[in-house]
């Protein structure tokens, strides 16, 4: 680093946040549950199958298994925002679907009344035409 450059607060901030983020990988490393020991990776500390639980006094009852379950963290604003964007494009869809259905059902009912109009028509001329003149 050369001192006679000023520092710059982009750079100081670049720092800052992969520190930042290197801390919150090795806090995120830590907090995952190690694999249990196998024949092929050296022997490690036993991790009982059943959690620990601190000695209890003599009359006292254990806790609840509906006490001891994590409570999941709330989920990120992004992934709240994907799932609401994707719940209103599902909506949009299906009322979609529905017009579009109906658009058709329009249509088709349309195009048979002309047709019906247009056999009457072509009736009535067929009629004029084939009548004998007096």
């Amino acid at each position: 680093m050369d001192l006679k450059k000023p520092v710059r607060p982009a750079h100081v901030a670049g720092a800052l946040a992969a520190v930042l983020a290197g801390l919150s990988c090795a806090v995120a490393f830590a907090q995952t549950p190690t694999a249990p020991a196998t024949s092929a990776t050296p022997a490690a500390p036993a991790i009982p199958a059943t959690p620990a639980t601190p000695a209890a006094p003599a009359g006292a009852q254990g806790v609840p298994p509906a006490m001891t379950q994590q409570i999941e963290p709330p989920k990120d604003p992004l992934v709240e925002r994907r799932e609401a964007r994707k719940k209103a494009a599902d909506e949009y869809k299906a009322t979609k679907k529905v017009a579009k259905g109906e658009y058709k059902q329009d249509v088709k009912a349309a195009k048979q009344e002309r047709k019906a109009e247009n056999q009457a028509a072509d009736s009535t001329a067929r009629q004029e035409l084939t009548a004998p003149k007096q």
